[in-house]
């Protein structure tokens, strides 16, 4: 009857089963393509020959230890070479085995087995640390005899393994490759570790990372010159980094983690996933690798910092699980129900799927499809930003109890849909949030970021969008702002000559003002791209969020983005005059930190943009000095007024044939007249300058707004919301 368990694993290997159950009187099930299959001819199988099976694999010592413990490990193979590993226990029906068919070693070949690329990179590392993580079954020793092949047939190593059980067996190649069995030769895996290094191997790959004592020689290993290989039974890269680190005790692990940063190369996190018509699995891998900062994030324990790490690096190779679990399916290799079913975070997976990505990424990568996918809801955040791009709206508002509204020529306007409720706008919002996201918006009550959305078939045509979540009344609302792909020029935006001159300038300070809304980010990448087009020059740029995408042309151009590539404006302002910049750009000066390092980089020879809230040219100067204490105010002075190149203010005015809305811009010139007032403090005169200096390009908003209405743009009833009082109107 041993026949019959014969018969049984040849049919496994067959039917490329990844793994075959037998329990004592029951019919024998198969796992293939991660579901359990009864043959419908199969008969059961005794106990008594499961016991006379596992009698004849194990040796004496084994079969001892199995009646004590009620379970054993081995590994068996035909005359041929077909090989197994059998897991032998006591089940309450009696004896039982699980057992895994095994490829022959020589046979793994990461390419072949849709393994990420970056596998063949790490295996030329000379030191260092590699672990393989995911739970029972997700193919760790696949992986690991892949890596083991790939270093022994292209490379002259001494290769020590240490498993349990040697599920793989490798010839020597162009490497020395020495296997252990720690159940056979050795009393552990850290004992065994100890004894491996009396060896002098150049790779040792381990098992599986047990427990304390094992971890400890890994890291020492990894830490005196050794490439070391190994597992772990977690489910993701995060997760794996703080189960190593917590292994240790509590005032071991400040420690632990450094020496693992300092050690770790990647950690690879791995699902295997049904093929698409096949009865093979693939494998969706999570990335994360040890850069600096994510060596430094383990150290300092920051799992938090860690993940955003894993997300924004993307160029660096770094993949998540819905990003891998994604491009297998955009790939066909997979169905949308298998991928559905091995994702973990949902919301982003849902997210890639319609073509969106929130954060940085959003423009720096792109996944598209190849069809419009939408939620089986009636209203979803996709319809919603169709819905405002097709009526050329500039926003999109999201408030409790009333309908969605959008803001089309500045004037908000109802969509004909219900109002929504406070559930409503959370699942809009969560549909197109990270996890992480979600935490800040809890903690912060508001969140800032950019969102891209593919809207059509051309995976060419996106639309990005810059969106702010907020609470109010202890509900969710939302405001989502269209941004233009294209860059505006000048003459479309109808700037000032004057304006123009400016950019013109190397050294000095222009400001661009206004309230909320009235075009400031438009106007200033207008500026830029007319640098952009024009100089040889390194601009960088420093926004909250990035909402227009320079692509270098004379210049080159460096973006960055407030939390996603730097913690504050004033920090990456400070970090970019030691980049060798000669243009720089500030999304807002928030704080007087931010203000003054602004003015240092006006000082030393760089041309600076900056937006400030502020509601005139002449109340930005009071605005700027204002910020800071008294007794630095006539220093402040002196500094603004020696950099001052102009003030552009600005507002959005409904044109009178109903195509959007026109700028007003007022204008202040830093002429030494002004620049003399500054200095002096008498910026209550800098009004009068304003409206007497047209000769020097200033222009008044009052000024601004005539010529609108004098040339048919806008109304007079336009205007009239933008004068300071009733006088002023009539006068106007």
């Amino acid at each position: 009857m041993a026949d019959l368990i014969e018969s049984i694993l040849l049919h496994a290997l067959e039917t490329h089963a990844s793994d075959l159950f037998l329990t004592a009187d029951k019919v024998p099930s198969y796992r293939i393509c991660g579901n359990i299959v009864f043959p419908p001819d199969g008969v059961p199988v005794p106990g008594a020959e499961i016991d006379r099976f596992r009698c004849r694999v194990l040796s004496p010592e084994a079969e001892t230890a199995y009646l004590h413990d009620g379970t054993a490990d081995a590994s068996w193979s035909f005359p041929s070479g077909e090989r197994f590993r059998l897991n032998f226990f006591t089940s309450a029906g009696g004896p039982a085995m699980a057992i895994r068919p095994i490829l022959s070693g020589n046979q793994l070949n990461i390419t072949e087995l849709n393994l990420p690329p970056v596998l063949e990179t790490l295996c030329k590392e000379q030191r260092g640390l590699i672990l393989i993580t995911g739970s029972t079954g997700s193919g760790k020793s696949t992986t690991l005899g892949a890596i083991i092949n790939q270093i022994n047939q292209t490379q002259g190593k001494h290769i020590l393994t240490i498993e349990d059980p040697i599920e793989f067996l490798h010839p020597n190649a162009k490497s020395l490759v020495s296997q252990r069995e720690v159940s056979s030769h050795s009393g552990g895996f850290g004992a065994a570790m100890r004894s491996a290094m009396r060896e002098n191997p150049d790779v040792i790959v381990i098992g599986e990372i047990r427990d304390l004592d094992t971890m400890q020689a890994a890291l020492n290993a990894s830490l005196t010159g050794h490439l070391v290989i190994s597992t772990l039974h977690t489910s993701d890269t995060i997760q794996s980094i703080e189960r190593l680190i917590n292994m240790y005790p509590v005032h071991l692990q400040e420690q632990a983690a450094i020496d693992l940063g300092m050690a770790l190369l990647a950690v690879l996190s791995q699902r295997l996933i049904p093929r698409k018509n096949s009865d093979r699995m693939i494998p969706a891998v999570e990335i994360l690798l040890g850069t600096p900062m994510v060596r430094k994030s383990i150290a300092d324990r920051n799992y938090n910092f860690l993940d955003d790490s894993l997300r924004r690096g993307t160029a660096l190779g770094m993949v998540t699980f819905a990003h891998a679990i994604f491009q297998c399916y955009r790939n066909d290799l997979i169905t949308l129900e298998n991928a559905r079913r091995a994702v973990t975070n949902t919301d982003e997976f849902d997210l890639l799927l319609k073509g969106m990505e929130s954060g940085t990424d959003s423009f720096r990568n792109y996944y598209g499809e190849s069809f419009d996918s939408e939620d089986n809801s009636l209203v979803n955040m996709r319809f919603l930003l169709r819905m405002a791009l097709d009526n050329h709206a500039s926003d999109l508002h999201l408030t409790v109890n009333t309908p969605p509204m959008l803001r089309i020529n500045g004037i908000l306007r109802p969509i004909d849909l219900p109002p929504l409720s406070g559930v409503d706008i959370q699942r809009l919002l969560y549909s197109v949030i990270s996890p992480r996201q979600r935490v800040e918006l809890e903690e912060k009550r508001e969140l800032d970021f950019a969102l891209s959305v593919q809207l059509t078939s051309d995976e060419q045509d996106k639309v990005r969008f810059r969106i702010n979540a907020f609470f109010q009344r202890g509900s969710l609302g939302t405001v989502a702002r269209v941004v233009n792909s294209v860059i505006p020029s000048p003459q479309s935006l109808s700037l000032p000559p004057p304006v123009l001159g400016l950019i013109e300038k190397h050294q000095g300070l222009i400001m661009v003002t206004g309230p909320t809304g009235s075009g400031k980010s438009t106007t200033l990448a207008s500026l830029i791209d007319q640098i952009n087009s024009r100089r040889n020059a390194k601009i960088i740029t420093i926004e909250d969020p990035i909402e227009y995408v320079h692509r270098n042309k004379c210049s080159v151009v460096e973006q960055r983005e407030l939390h996603s590539d730097t913690l504050s404006f004033a920090s990456a302002l400070k970090f970019a005059l030691r980049q060798d910049p000669d243009v720089i750009m500030v999304g807002e000066m928030r704080d007087v930190e931010t203000i003054a390092a602004v003015l240092t980089a006006a000082e030393t020879g760089h041309l600076v943009f900056a937006t400030i809230h502020t509601n005139s040219a002449p109340q930005t100067v009071d605005r700027i000095v204002d910020s800071f204490p008294s007794h630095q105010q006539n220093q402040i002075r002196q500094q603004l007024a020696s950099v001052i190149l102009g003030v552009i203010s600005q507002r959005l005015l409904p044109r009178a044939d109903g195509a959007g809305r026109a700028a007003a811009f007022e204008v202040l010139i830093g002429t030494p007249p002004v620049q003399s007032l500054i200095r002096e403090g008498k910026t209550h005169q800098l009004q009068s300058v304003l409206e007497t200096s047209g000769k020097d390009g200033m222009i008044t908003l009052d000024k601004s707004m005539e010529n609108l209405y004098n040339a048919g743009i806008v109304t007079l009833e336009a205007t009239k919301g933008y004068h300071a009082d009733y006088k002023q109107t009539q006068e106007f």
